[in-house]
């Protein structure tokens, strides 16, 4: 096997540009100060110099050419290569005349940022004109700057470099040689002389957008001139997007160094549907577009694959963190696959429960394919669930289908509730005509009540559907903008019961690219005890201990022979009110399967120590200690039971290690003074 790195999704490394990329960071002050002068960013200008290593920087600079590349499906970099070749032109020919390198002249600084003028119009000697250059330049409308505009350049004080021509600053008699004209001399002369030699000059020393033709009978320069030379040197740093700078600045330290600057956009959406007895299950899908998604393949290309790493992370308002997961997913595609995504969005979904509450989310994708990663992230707060009438979610769909599985009516999948399976859209966007499906889930509905699905402007009703859990809208003759879908829990009285709402976002474009491949797996609810061992383990995060030990307690009577978690867990909620021999009860038939599992080990510790058996606290509690770092408590028992069978010693390395996790015990603090003496 062969791997080959792809983008869009095939691209190949080269080895020209891993030496180009060697070349420049074995020279990392040459590079920020000199190739890369006159079109990096001011925040990764800022973040460049604030690097620390030589692998930081080299990967900086690696991400900031890619970021630049036209045709990342090459293995060349066009936009890199042009530039150097520009410098090198500047450098060698466009500095014979000064003491400065070609790079550092106003024609080198212009050249590199411009590229090679349509036409250069030369002016060497004249007898009334100081030598000159007029560089016209053309079609650089994406740019930000006018289709048609010069640049003069002229021998300021008629040796050394060109310099920049101002028509404001300079004025057109500077153009003239000393000879020819007096000081007295005004402008409408030196226009008319400048005339004489060619009008396009003549032109040019009024205004510089080629556009917008001056006045020459009254040889007033044109306004607007410094706002264009700053254009221009905005040019190349204007289509630049550097989110991927704040995304360093906020999750490198999560992402590690070898993503930390691959930063790559996605579009997604989080939606909350019930599962069973009342769960809130989170339903995220993250897109990606395909010049953001990389497979490898063998040399044949018969295989395309790729490994994803997904973490996920949930803190509440006081930024406790309730829930994290960590997950690897390995994506084979055949190659019709592979070509039907070369040109739309890839999906990844997934969902997980969480209790009621006000979070903040963040899903975190790697790809260890190109080494980029995405982060997607929500602010949900989630209801807890009444004998109401209520609306769980409105979830805006692209489609909705049928599927053929066999499931339970109410079971809860990815994106799925019994056989309905949805096609969420990214960001709720849709492109104007394109029809908008609607699923909304109800809880503890009285017979008879019906929804309502309602395409809202403001207060105006634009169109509406009715159904049990789907509707359909229209967006037939909407213009671009922002809009709301409303759905209604009406009683037979036509009372409403209940309503919850979404927003709606409509494109000018006629069309929103929508997945060709998408990945789903999910958590499974109908696995026994995971549930209720999941909720547990959030409420324990949240101190909520009884609530915990009750889900704990309903996870364990599940009989669930494969979730051996839930018996050491529910372990320590009994150890948390010193019920032992509960506590051993549970962890008794794990010792022998689980003799290296911390908390199996230090339960049984904990629990002897309970029982004042500190003979057997003592063997169990060192095996835990040396399993992993201990928290201060399991080393107080630790030191505690040691004093107690009369291991002074030890006792007093066990305080001291508790101390140093925290140091603020006060209790600690005396019994190793009572030891000292």
């Amino acid at each position: 096997m062969h791997p080959i790195v792809l983008a869009i999704f095939i691209t190949a490394v080269s080895v020209g540009r891993v030496a180009a990329t060697q070349r420049v960071v074995e020279e990392h002050p040459k590079w920020i100060e000199e190739d890369v002068a006159y079109i990096i960013t001011e925040p990764e200008r800022k973040l460049f110099v604030s690097l620390d290593t030589s692998d930081e920087r080299s990967r900086f600079i690696t991400a900031f050419w890619a970021k630049r590349d036209p045709n990342p499906v090459t293995p060349e970099n066009e936009y890199r290569d042009e530039h150097y070749r520009r410098i090198a032109y500047a450098n060698e020919f466009l500095g014979r005349e000064s003491f400065l390198p070609g790079w550092r002249t106003d024609r080198g600084r212009y050249y590199i940022i411009l590229g090679e003028p349509r036409t250069i119009q030369r002016f060497y000697g004249q007898n009334t004109l100081k030598e000159s250059e007029l560089w016209f330049f053309q079609n650089q409308e994406g740019r930000g700057l006018p289709a048609y505009f010069y640049l003069l350049f002229f021998k300021r004080d008629e040796v050394g470099d060109y310099r920049l021509y101002h028509p404001l600053i300079d004025g057109p008699a500077s153009l003239l040689r000393g000879t020819d004209i007096s000081a007295a001399t005004d402008e409408l002369t030196a226009i008319a002389k400048l005339e004489e030699i060619d009008t396009e000059l003549a032109s040019a020393s009024l205004s510089l957008d080629a556009g917008k033709p001056p006045d020459l009978l009254t040889a007033r320069p044109a306004t607007g001139v410094d706002a264009l030379l700053a254009r221009i040197e905005d040019s190349p740093k204007r289509a630049i997007n550097t989110d991927y700078i704040e995304a360093w600045e906020r999750y490198h330290e999560r992402v590690g160094v070898e993503y930390s600057f691959n930063f790559v956009p996605n579009r997604n959406v989080f939606s909350v549907m019930a599962g069973p007895e009342a769960t809130p299950i989170v339903h995220y899908s993250i897109e990606l577009d395909p010049t953001s998604f990389g497979l490898e393949t063998d040399e044949n290309q018969t295989r395309f694959y790729t490994t994803l790493d997904v973490d996920v992370e949930v803190q509440n308002e006081n930024e406790v963190l309730v829930h994290s997961t960590t997950r690897s997913t390995f994506i084979e595609l055949t190659p019709q696959q592979v070509e039907s995504i070369q040109t739309s969005p890839i999906a990844y979904q997934d969902d997980f429960p969480l209790i009621p509450g006000t979070y903040a989310i963040a899903v975190v994708v790697r790809n260890r394919a190109l080494k980029n990663y995405t982060v997607a992230e929500a602010e949900l707060e989630i209801l807890a669930s009444t004998n109401a009438p209520t609306i769980v979610d409105v979830i805006v769909c692209r489609d909705v289908t049928v599927s053929s599985e066999s499931v339970r009516p109410d079971e809860v999948r990815t994106f799925q509730y019994g056989k309905v399976r949805l096609e969420p859209a990214a960001a709720n966007l849709f492109a104007t005509g394109d029809a908008v499906r609607v699923f909304a889930q109800v809880l503890s509905a009285p017979d008879g009540a019906t929804t309502i699905f309602e395409l809202l402007s403001g207060d105006d009703v634009l169109d509406s559907d009715t159904g049990s859990l789907t509707g359909k809208l229209s967006t037939f003759g909407l213009a671009g903008g922002d809009y709301q879908i409303r759905a209604k829990l009406v009683g037979a009285d036509r009372a409403t019961l209940a309503e919850k709402r979404t927003e709606l976002r409509i494109s000018p474009r006629t069309h929103v690219p929508r997945p060709a491949f998408v990945y789903r797996r999910g958590f499974n609810t109908t696995t026994p005890g995971l549930l209720a061992l999941v909720r547990g383990d959030q409420l324990w995060r949240l101190a909520r201990y009884e609530e915990a030990q009750r889900d704990y307690e309903a996870a364990m009577a599940a009989g669930n022979p494969n979730l051996p978690a839930i018996r050491w867990k529910l372990a320590s909620a009994y150890l948390r009110t010193a019920d032992a021999d509960r506590a051993l009860t549970l962890l008794y038939p794990l010792e022998e399967r689980f003799h290296a599992q911390f908390e199996v080990v230090a339960g049984l510790g904990l629990a002897y120590y309970l029982k004042e058996d500190y003979e057997k606290a003592v063997r169990y509690l060192e095996r835990a200690v040396a399993i992993r770092p201990p928290d201060p408590s399991t080393l107080n028992a630790l030191g505690d039971s040691h004093q107690r069978v009369g291991n002074q010693d030890k006792a007093r390395h066990y305080f001291e290690r508790s101390l140093e996790l925290d140091p603020e015990q006060d209790a600690v603090n005396e019994r190793l003074k009572k030891l000292a003496r």
